[in-house]
């Protein structure tokens, strides 16, 4: 697969057992704003696609994590591929808990599973509004984050309780914007191989106020892509890391192929 990026092309190598990187993630890939010389921590780093990009965008050092054996040497391999090896570091470990105490960067990008259900399905589940891991990420994300140029890149979905995580980012951050949205069609039937009652499920959310998406005459449903740039941390605000399970190739996880 080969990509381009604002930095140049690069090339990646995808093994069966881990996904090919969604649109959302490409898109994401080219609004990253990593500067030379910044450390960059990616969280389920999947195929390498976000930490290869930050290498070859000009950062210093990229720490890649990952709980999935799959990921980590697709990581490791595309790297290489790239040139950018010696830039990155690939480490096992769920979210945070891969991190060296004391260890901060300008940029943590992650894109976590975020799909609602009314109880675990697979690894794209995140929680009853799929917003859990979203929300844990923002909330612990300040502490490692360098306090006056830090950034926190997320890629939510609008099924996911987007109110939820932008209060979580708000009261962690002082820059919180959506830098840009793209949209995503789905359908009931679609939703519904995941989960059964999983469509009855969102609009219950949607009723609620804690899932946005629309629908039109002919059966269609979409959902929006959310590109969050966090900047401007609160280390104080920080809430300690929990030893969650990164699911494995965490990177696409996201309510499908965005």
């Amino acid at each position: 697969m080969r990509i381009q990026l604002p930095a140049g092309t690069i090339e990646l190598s995808i093994p069966r057992d881990v996904h090919e990187p969604a649109p959302s993630s490409l898109e994401l890939a080219r609004l990253l704003d990593v500067r030379p010389g910044d450390a960059v921590l990616d969280l389920g780093c999947g195929s390498g696609l976000l930490a290869i990009t930050a290498a070859v965008s000009g950062a210093r050092r990229v720490v890649a994590t990952d709980v999935a054996a799959g990921a980590l040497a697709a990581t490791r391999e595309n790297a290489r591929r790239n040139g950018v090896a010696e830039l990155v570091e690939i480490r096992a470990g769920s979210w945070f808990a891969a991190v060296v105490p004391g260890e901060r960067f300008e940029v943590i990008v992650a894109t976590p599973p975020q799909t609602p259900g009314p109880r675990p399905e697979g690894p794209r589940y995140g929680g009853w509004d799929g917003a859990d891991h979203l929300v844990s990420i923002a909330a612990a994300a300040p502490a490692y984050l360098t306090p006056r140029q830090g950034r926190l890149w997320l890629l939510a979905i609008s099924l996911a309780n987007p109110a939820r995580l932008r209060q979580e980012l708000t009261d962690r951050f002082r820059d919180v914007r959506i830098v840009r949205e793209t949209e995503r069609v789905f359908t009931a039937v679609e939703f519904e191989a995941r989960q059964a009652g999983l469509m009855d499920h969102l609009l219950t959310l949607r009723a609620a106020g804690r899932s946005f998406f629309t629908n039109d005459a002919a059966g269609r449903y979409r959902f929006r892509n959310l590109f969050f740039r966090a900047a401007r941390p609160d280390a104080a605000s920080a809430s300690p890391a929990t030893p969650g399970r990164v699911i494995a190739d965490g990177r696409d996880a996201a309510a499908g192929k965005s």
